[in-house]
């Protein structure tokens, strides 16, 4: 019951990336400059998104008792693809862009949520 529980809550995180990445942005004025917070605040989402998303995949995938390695990797794997799926989709959205930079920010993320969990069962684990 616990693995479909840590199941379920992967997929409500990967729909709740996939609506907000469906939200069209507004239109903004044609004189208005984007200022270095525009640029930090929207990476700093996009990591702070897939951070969750790993640690969530990391206690989803530890309930198979897999090696903490492989764990760490496909976490990453899985992000880094959802990540690539979540830019296209965004090409088709408007207001939207597809940026390699995001994705490399939902990789950054995905990595520091996986350290995260695994830093945190260490600990719990003790």
């Amino acid at each position: 019951m616990l693995k479909f529980v840590k199941l379920l809550a992967v997929i409500a995180w990967l729909a709740l990336i996939f609506i907000t990445s469906q939200l069209a942005l507004p239109e903004l004025a044609p004189t208005y400059q984007p200022t270095w917070f525009d640029y930090i605040f929207d990476k700093d989402m996009h990591a702070l998104l897939y951070g969750v998303l790993a640690f969530l995949i990391c206690a989803a995938l530890n309930e198979w008792k897999l090696p903490r390695g492989r764990i760490f990797y496909l976490t990453i794997l899985i992000c880094f693809a959802y990540g690539i799926t979540d830019e296209y989709h965004q090409g088709f959205v408007a207001g939207r862009e597809v940026s390699y930079w995001d994705l490399a920010f939902d990789v950054i993320g995905g990595m520091l949520g996986s350290a995260v969990y695994f830093l945190f069962f260490r600990k719990v684990k003790r």
